[in-house]
């Protein structure tokens, strides 16, 4: 991983910590997110880099589905999105899935990727919309 992409990671971490979704929020709520992208996609790496700074602190689950099978760096553990029930039908590399873990439906997503602190703002707002949307 870069060292400019390292630092804007965790410069963004505050925008999933702050506010009424915090670290302990976070915790109670039954939401995951699973990034769909492939290993070779410069913007599936930016996307995984600042979900990594960002969700490790909070305890956010996180799976990556790769569509190619391989590791999206800097995140070694990886599912094959062939093979997933929600990520195999999403043709669209890097898109971020809300998912509701007792109901498996997927809430929310984000496709597509610019910097760390632009998305990680996205990546907030949606969290708080599906809180504010009952599947807290």
């Amino acid at each position: 991983m870069k060292r400019r992409e390292f630092v804007a990671g965790l410069a963004a971490t505050p925008f999933l910590a702050a506010g009424r979704v915090g670290a302990e929020s976070l915790r109670d709520h039954p939401i995951g997110l699973i990034l769909v992208g492939v290993s070779w996609c410069q913007f599936c790496k930016g996307a995984a880099s600042a979900l990594q700074a960002a969700a490790g602190p909070v305890d956010l689950p996180l799976l990556v589905a790769s569509q190619d099978g391989r590791p999206i760096d800097p995140i070694a553990d990886c599912v094959d999105a062939r093979g997933h029930p929600l990520a195999r039908e999403i043709p669209q590399v890097p898109t971020l899935l809300f998912v509701h873990i007792p109901s498996q439906e997927v809430i929310a997503r984000i496709e597509g990727y610019r910097n760390p602190r632009a998305y990680l703002a996205r990546v907030k707002s949606t969290l708080i919309a599906a809180a504010e949307a009952g599947y807290a």
